[in-house]
């Protein structure tokens, strides 16, 4: 992209981003308890609500997860949702779904969530993912952009070829029921978190970068 928009032709060095969590202030049960869950499985999608980030898309695709009592969405708005209550209501999701707008510290969420699920047309990197893989949570997400070099298909995530609401809708539900996949997933979605991505891995290479900048 930086090559096609900035038409730059010289050489590239590529470092990723970074995220340094904080530690939860209350439990997982706590926060699931606020949410008013049971037994469902928490699905969990943070963005800004840009275009690119598919929100209808995010929508439909929950529309069509079976069975309808097996989960919740959370979504983290950084932005006003109400543009898109008209559609939640059509879809008859109202019960489904539920919304937190422009939280600060996230981390309380992230810890509760069990499967995250990201819509966008387009990523650089997909930052909700590795805040999600820190607190060993897979993701279901289009393979779009650069989040392939975040998520190991299959292992840490499950990557989803398509912009069909059904087939994302089918990855989902294929991790709903299934426990043990999830928390095997989540455990090595926190462990490449930490090994690739940690800030004591990649900022060193910011630093290192503005050194020979400098020189």
């Amino acid at each position: 992209e930086t090559q096609r928009v900035l038409g730059f032709e010289g050489p590239m060095e590529v470092i990723h981003n970074f995220f340094k969590p904080r530690a939860a202030l209350r439990s997982r049960k706590e926060v699931r308890r606020e949410l008013g869950l049971k037994n469902e499985v928490l699905l969990f999608h943070s963005s800004n609500l840009r275009p690119l980030k598919r929100i209808d898309l995010l929508l439909e695709t929950i529309a069509r997860i079976r069975p309808r009592h097996s989960f919740k969405l959370l979504i983290l708005a950084g932005a006003d949702f109400a543009p898109f209550v008209g559609k939640v209501q059509r879809l008859g999701l109202a019960d489904r779904i539920i919304v937190r707008e422009k939280i600060g510290d996230i981390e309380e969420y992230l810890q509760a969530a069990d499967l995250g699920l990201v819509t966008s047309d387009t990523e650089s990197f997909c930052l909700t993912i590795l805040e999600a893989m820190f607190f060993s949570c897979p993701s279901v997400e289009r393979k779009v952009g650069g989040i392939s070099e975040v998520v190991a298909d299959n292992e840490t995530g499950s990557l989803v070829d398509s912009a069909s609401p059904d087939e994302l809708a089918r990855a989902v539900e294929r991790l709903i029921p299934d426990s043990q996949r999830r928390m095997a997933m989540g455990k090595a979605a926190r462990r490449r978190a930490e090994e690739k991505f940690s800030a004591s891995v990649i900022v060193p290479l910011y630093e290192n970068l503005y050194r020979r900048i400098c020189r």
